[in-house]
């Protein structure tokens, strides 16, 4: 029986635990202070989620007596745990990712340098411009749908998600060159 989809939650937790092991409280005080609170900096969602990871056998967890006198559990990535990130890093994005889960091509993008190679991450950024390119087009069909209609506050809260998705766009293309810079820095 296949294991279910990993959560963005599960992913950027093994993705912290590729650095260096980790109590739940070291996760809860990175979520807190950094952009990843995005996905949650809470104790009631970071515990769980831990432990689903630790009976799935992606992250194992030992007792760390060493620091305090209430010993803490002390979580890093399984090698199955590696494998099931390793290959959600290769995935490429989908419409249906893009869409569903828009967040996640980012949080790949963010925690891919230790796997990918530059050419890659090059491929998996132009192939996330041809989705986001697509869905931009189809949502400049509906845009101009209600333009028909004359629905004028439906038009322009569509046109604010259009303007987001030109943002990403724009960010990718200056993500495509600064990783083609980086390339040919390395290489001279």
């Amino acid at each position: 029986m296949a294991q279910p989809e990993l959560t963005n939650l599960e992913l950027a937790l093994l993705g912290l635990l590729d650095y260096r092991p980790m109590s739940g409280y070291d996760v809860q005080g990175i979520f807190a202070t950094t952009a990843l609170a995005h996905f949650s900096s809470s104790p009631g969602a970071i515990y769980p989620t831990l432990k689903r990871l630790e009976k799935r056998g992606l992250a194992e967890a030992t007792l760390d007596r060493t620091r305090e006198t209430r010993p803490r559990r002390v979580y890093s990535m399984t090698t199955a745990g590696q494998e099931a990130f390793v290959a959600w890093l290769r995935q490429p994005v989908t419409r249906e990712e893009l869409v569903r889960n828009g967040s996640a091509p980012i949080l790949r993008f963010s925690l891919c340098g230790k796997y990918l190679t530059p050419g890659e991450v090059t491929a998996y950024l132009e192939g996330y411009r041809r989705e986001l390119r697509a869905y931009l087009n189809e949502l400049d069909e509906h845009r101009r749908a209600l333009e028909q209609q004359g629905a004028l506050h439906h038009r322009l809260a569509l046109l604010h998600g259009i303007r987001g998705y030109e943002a990403t766009v724009a960010w990718v293309d200056e993500a495509i060159h600064a990783v083609a810079s980086a390339e040919s820095d390395v290489r001279t």
